[in-house]
């Protein structure tokens, strides 16, 4: 039996709060005098985090007062706020006391203390902004107080993430903090049911990927399309049955937190969201085309038969590839296609020849199927296909089972679609390249927070080197020589062939290291998290920039932190920035180097000829400065991006002039 002086005693344990784990430093959002100078005269985005800066002392005053609180009260604290939320009081009035709640509730599960440049992110997040915050600066948790106050309002919040394994980890690793403060939690996860799918929207916040909340949009179109979503009629209670049950599974777009913005809203942007029916083998007699177009793109030589638009990404046939066309025995019969058709099918034939390459854009997995590999990530997508018959003629190249075309249902891009939500915020550690895209398609301005600490990482100028040989033998030099000084090394590669090459040469110099690519994409996270521990080298795709924290091991920090080396420029500058960024976090100690050759396939935004001179060169065994070649590597970056810009807004131009057609026909604009 407790005494009085024993439920005190429990009472004070419960509600004294733990000690932060990482000092919060004051002051790195500026002194408030020049504060209210920006916040009255300075640029949008600038003005932003000077009004949020402005806010941080009356979020500290309440954090004060909420720490002492026990759990019944802190949960009472915030059913008062849902009150006065719902009763409709405008959300920026309760942004003090919601936060400062939030970071009590924080203290109390984690022992984090929320940074000031995390609260001020996350009150340009809750305004509609975007943020730049750097890798390892927290964006998990910044997220946290935004989606909170906008849960208050009872009409849900999404917050979006790449991939299931961190939608998952990220719900899990906050839920504990919302239900203390008494709302719901619910997670997305693939090839869920659809009652658990409406379950999980029915709650407070939902967690999931951008593909997931946009694949469950267009599923519920199509069950309006089919007249499946009719409500109950009126006398349903009386007759003692529920009569047509609602079958959506989503709510209203009410307001999305987008986790690694820039690649959600830029890397993904250039492939809509399709919903397509059903697929099957196809019969020899369908397969005859895309077999037949394959034997001939094999014969065709480049710049005599056809010729590839790199700014455009289109192969055309030239005059003498139309000849070599027509004369090379064309199928015929009822599977068979015009002749238009069919020198479509040889470009897609020769596309699939050269522009795509095994193990860098696409693998052929254990059950002999065409898997695609996102660029962006280094990861699998096995629910994924090109269009047009370019799927098609990638599994006549590689000699796999061909499958029938599937037929269209529904379609929107990643920009349609999040412009659909009433409010969107989002984050990233490279969001300002693309400053002004974010603001033309989006309506959203980007604001960069500072970090924590600073940032005291070293990056040289890129090495460069004549062969891909001669770059990859420097590459095993340089990690021999970290690890001879006991640093981690993480090496970031474009290709899955790329890594498992160079994870061939560490085998053979006797180097002890382990591989993450699109292979081993199960282990990321655990691979990833011990990337940090002393002598450790981990050579992984660019799936290594996204979601899982490198901490460093005892020692580590002493010898210079984490060493991170690119083996070649990725046509985004922000994926190589996410790279270099995976060390030095937190104003630890660290370093990045990327090394180049002239053989790289980033060069090709020069042009062919030219792409095709800097190889000779390389190749030609002459001896000079290659350093004096660097700026290159910049231009050619730049100009595909560009490139990849301007498909970007073709994709979304010809989405909403599909949308426009079909609404002036009366039809569902998103359903075919």
């Amino acid at each position: 039996m407790s005494t009085a002086a024993d439920d005190v005693l429990q009472l004070t344990l419960a509600a004294e709060p733990a000690k932060p784990k990482i000092a919060n430093v004051p002051g790195r959002l500026g002194p408030d005098w020049l504060n209210r100078v920006r916040a009255a005269a300075g640029a949008p985005w600038k003005r932003r985090l000077a009004h949020a800066a402005l806010v941080i002392p009356r979020v500290r005053a309440f954090e004060r007062q909420f720490l002492p609180l026990n759990d019944e009260d802190l949960r009472k604290a915030s059913m008062r706020l849902r009150g006065i939320a719902r009763g409709g009081v405008k959300l920026e009035r309760l942004i003090p006391e919601a936060f400062g709640l939030c970071c009590a509730a924080i203290r109390r599960i984690h022992g984090f203390q929320p940074f000031d440049v995390q609260i001020a992110a996350g009150i340009v997040m809750h305004t509609g902004g975007l943020v730049e915050l750097a890798t390892g600066e927290g964006k998990t948790l910044s997220a946290v107080s935004p989606a909170f106050l906008n849960a208050l309002t009872g009409k849900g919040v999404h917050v979006t993430t790449v991939n299931d394994y961190l939608a998952k980890r990220d719900a899990e690793d906050m839920g504990p903090v919302y239900r203390l403060l008494g709302l719901s939690v619910g997670c997305i996860q693939q090839k869920m049911q659809d009652a658990d799918r409406k379950a999980a929207y029915q709650c407070d916040l939902t967690y999931g990927t951008a593909s997931e909340f946009g694949f469950d949009f267009l599923r519920d179109r199509l069950k309006v399309r089919g007249g499946q979503a009719q409500t109950a009629p009126f006398y349903a209670p009386w007759m003692g049955h529920a009569g047509n049950a609602d079958p959506r599974v989503q709510r209203e777009l009410n307001y999305a937190i987008v986790d690694e913005a820039d690649s959600v809203f830029i890397d993904e942007a250039r492939t809509p969201l399709i919903i397509a029916n059903p697929t099957r083998l196809a019969t020899p007699e369908e397969q005859q085309v895309y077999l037949w177009a394959d034997r001939v793109a094999r014969e065709m030589r480049r710049d005599e038969h056809f010729r590839i638009d790199l700014k455009k990404d289109k192969i055309e046939l030239t005059d003498g590839g139309r000849y070599l066309v027509r004369y090379s025995n064309p199928p015929h019969g009822q599977h068979s296609h015009a002749m238009d058709k069919l020198i479509e099918a040889i470009e897609k034939a020769l596309h699939a020849y050269h522009r795509f390459a095994r193990d860098h854009h696409y693998m052929v997995n254990k059950e002999n199927k065409i898997v695609i590999i996102d660029e962006g990530t280094g990861r699998p997508m096995p629910d994924r296909h090109w269009r047009d018959g370019l799927h098609q003629a990638v599994e006549a190249k590689e000699q796999v089972p061909i499958n029938m075309q599937s037929d269209h249902a529904a379609q929107i891009t990643y920009q349609n679609f999040y412009r659909l939500y009433k409010k969107l915020a989002g984050m990233s550690g490279t969001l300002m390249p693309n400053f002004w895209e974010l603001r033309r398609v989006y309506r959203r301005w980007v604001t960069k927070v500072p970090t924590n600490r600073p940032v005291i990482r070293t990056q040289a100028a890129d090495s460069v080197h004549p062969t891909e040989q001669a770059k990859f033998e420097a590459v095993v030099r340089q990690i021999q020589h970290m690890m001879e000084r006991g640093r981690p090394v993480l090496v970031g590669s474009r290709t899955v062939e790329k890594s498992e090459r160079l994870s061939k040469m560490l085998t053979e110099v006797g180097i002890a290291h382990e591989v993450l690519n699109a292979r081993q994409d199960q282990r990321e996270a655990e691979i990833i998290s011990q990337a940090g521990q002393q002598g450790r080298v981990t050579v992984a795709t660019n799936m290594a920039g996204r979601g899982t924290d490198i901490k460093l091991g005892r020692g580590v920090a002493e010898a210079g932190g984490l060493h991170v080396v690119g083996i070649e420029r990725h046509e985004a500058e922000r994926i190589d920035r996410q790279l270099a960024g995976r060390s030095g976090r937190q104003g630890d100690p660290g370093s990045a180097l990327f090394y180049v050759s002239l053989e790289d396939q980033v060069l090709e935004g020069l042009g062919p000829k030219r792409q095709r001179a800097m190889e000779s060169l390389g190749q030609s065994g002459s001896s000079r400065p290659w350093a004096i070649y660097r700026r290159l590597f910049k231009k050619a970056q730049r100009r595909i991006e560009r490139k990849h810009y301007r498909q970007r807004l073709d994709l979304m131009h010809y989405d909403k002039q599909r949308q426009e057609m079909l609404q002036d026909l009366g039809a569902d604009p998103y359903v075919d």
